[in-house]
């Protein structure tokens, strides 16, 4: 979800400014009883000693506007096609006057994002992760594409919560934040308490007409892809495949409970990184509402941002809550690469805005509305390419990239391996310069320089993989001010000296013989199917050359019989005429035929003895009888 979703905060919320504020609780429809102070506000019990002191005043804080609800809009698919009619003629203009450059176009491509808002912010955020596709300038402003934090009334969150469970707010909060204090394309947020235990709770209610909203505009997406598939622009993108991984993604989004779901597996998943994830109030989770503990953290969000205005601030509540940027750094970067190369289940946007920092350099990660998770094959050849880059073997690693995409015989494969092979290289030496920035160093920076060696050869990226990318690339805001001289390569090496580590305990020896065992089941299974279906395949086809053969002697044989049959006919009626043609052939009894037939009739039959013709016919009936009892035979047996 959008940097602005945050599901914690300190112990105040954010300050919001609303056009014209109620005067109490009951203008807004009598949210929770009307109470003198807010309950003692519980925090996790797992938490009670490592809640850091506050960053910044309460005054400080951001505010959150809180526009009205909009009018559902009949025309919202003919404005964005004319949304796009006019950024295409803006920028034919100005290709025609010279005015245009790659700067400007992906500055008008980045306004038009905005212009559209919703999911398009999305597909921006998308398509910057497409370096393969698009340019540097272009990639660059898509990635600050941002969602501008604006509420909805309460009182509509109210209908939202009040709807999905089935009864007053407060029969189930003692206390509900009547202002939000985040928000973003999908929902807000507000803090509350819970009133069976005064447990500190924030409540995700989604926004009332999103899942509409973002069904009519992909609708509209999906139809512009089209239209220019159809007119031949843009096959390359392969934004069909695009277009699924936007739906997924989408469809967890805006369905509260898969969240739910990716919080429960992902908290049990992170409590052996030693990182904590907020335990979801499954009871009070819907499909539009979340409800889950609030970490009483701060945001890195804010952290970074103080770093900026007031690094003496930012360093004195460092020493005073035992923060260490390095540590943080890598605790963050061992945590995420367990996540993809080990879990295969991983946070998919981790930028600051998700990532909560406690007492003593502990972590906490939020938002988990996108998780990520690999297909088996895609998630092997990936962790193997980035266990080749830390061992420095470049071949290995560019070959093993090359099996991800979807489609690399297009290409001169001999020469995309070598410069994908250069490229990593440089890469890697360019790393070490002392004047090289972070952004250099990153894996970010790795996959740019891999997507023009692919874009080069025209050879795409699998969408599937995007998802890793946009995890590693959002936490590369965390890291790169973290530590502005570290080498995403260090990092990583980092997390396989703490994975050597793990595996030499009890524990880890008894996790990797368990994982040897599954992997040696799994390949006597795949080699028994693989080979068990190879010998059926052939038996079967084998099978079917005997049904062709037998097929083929029952034919025959069935020909034979008919053919039996019509000499056996013959014969008896050859018998007929020649009893009676060579004794009458002028005889009255044939007055009806014609005289040139009978004469004819009388010169062909040969005038045998009437007991060779029985003979013949015995015969005949003799070799149509043995026939039909072969054929039966035959069928019996196959």
């Amino acid at each position: 979800m959008e940097a602005a979703i945050v599901f914690v905060t300190m112990a105040a919320g954010y300050r919001v400014h609303v056009p014209h504020p109620p005067k109490s609780f009951s203008d807004l429809g009598a949210i929770v009883p009307l109470i003198d102070r807010n309950p003692d506000r519980l925090p996790p019990p797992e938490l009670a000693n490592e809640e850091p002191t506050k960053l910044e005043p309460d005054a400080d804080r951001q505010e959150i506007i809180i526009d009205p609800a909009p009018p559902a809009s009949q025309f919202r698919a003919s404005w964005a096609v004319w949304q796009l009619l006019r950024y295409l003629a803006a920028l034919l203009r100005l290709k025609l006057t010279g005015r245009l450059d790659d700067e400007k176009r992906a500055v008008m491509t980045r306004q038009l994002f905005e212009r559209m808002s919703g999911i398009w912010i999305k597909v921006g955020q998308l398509l910057s992760l497409r370096g393969d596709l698009i340019s540097k300038p272009m990639a660059r402003e898509l990635s600050t594409l941002q969602y501008q934090a604006r509420g909805f009334p309460t009182e509509l969150a109210r209908q939202v919560i009040e709807a999905e469970l089935g009864r007053p707010v407060g029969a189930v909060f003692a206390w509900f934040e009547t202002a939000p204090f985040a928000a973003a394309t999908i929902a807000q947020v507000h803090r509350a308490t819970l009133l069976r235990n005064n447990r500190a709770v924030v409540v995700k209610v989604m926004r009332p007409d999103v899942d509409r909203s973002f069904e009519r505009d992909l609708g509209v997406l999906e139809f512009m892809v089209t239209w220019m598939l159809r007119l031949g622009i843009g096959k390359r993108f392969r934004m069909r495949e695009g277009l699924r991984e936007m739906r997924a993604i989408l469809t967890e989004e805006t369905n509260f409970l898969y969240e739910a779901v990716n919080l429960k597996r992902m908290r049990k998943n992170l409590k052996k990184h030693d990182i904590y994830v907020p335990r979801v109030i499954e009871t009070l989770s819907h499909p539009r509402m979340l409800v889950m503990e609030e970490v009483p953290g701060v945001l890195m969000s804010q952290y970074l941002t103080v770093r900026q205005t007031d690094p003496d601030r930012a360093r004195r509540w460092a020493v005073l809550n035992g923060i260490e940027d390095k540590t943080l750094a890598r605790r963050l970067c061992v945590t995420v690469l367990r996540q993809i190369l080990e879990d295969n289940e991983f946070h998919g946007d981790l930028h600051p805005g998700n990532i909560m920092l406690l007492a003593d350099n502990r972590i906490a990660l939020i938002d988990f509305g996108s998780v990520g998770r690999l297909a088996q094959n895609t998630w092997t050849l990936y962790r193997l390419s980035l266990q080749a880059l830390a061992m420095k073997d470049y071949v290995r690693a560019a070959d093993l990239m090359l099996l991800m995409s979807p489609s690399p015989s297009a290409a001169n494969t001999r020469q995309l391996r070598l410069d994908m092979t250069a490229a990593l290289r440089s890469w890697a030496f360019e790393s070490e310069f002392p004047s090289s920035s972070y952004a250099d160093r990153s894996i970010a920076g790795m996959s740019d320089k891999i997507s023009v060696v692919m874009a080069t050869h025209n050879v795409p990226l699998s969408w599937g993989i995007m998802r890793v990318g946009r995890s590693l690339s959002t936490l590369d805001a965390s890291l790169q001010t973290l530590v502005p001289d570290a080498n995403f390569m260090t990092l990583c090496r980092a997390y396989y000296k703490d994975y050597q580590r793990r595996l030499n305990t009890f524990e880890g020896r008894r996790a990797a013989f368990r994982s040897a065992v599954v992997k040696l089941s799994t390949f006597t299974s795949d080699a028994e199917l693989l080979l068990g279906s190879t010998i059926r395949d052939q038996a079967l086809r084998l099978n079917g050359v005997l049904d062709r053969l037998t097929l083929v002697r029952l034919t025959a044989l069935a020909f034979l019989q008919r053919g039996l049959l019509l000499l056996i006919v013959l014969l008896c009626e050859a018998f007929i005429f020649d009893q009676f043609f060579s004794n009458h052939v002028n005889s009255h009894h044939f007055h009806f035929l014609p005289d040139r037939l009978v004469q004819f009739g009388s010169r062909a039959l040969p005038g045998i003895h009437p007991i060779w013709w029985c003979l013949m016919i015995g015969v005949a009936v003799y070799l149509f009888r043995l026939l039909q009892a072969v054929r039966k035979s035959i069928a019996r047996l196959e």
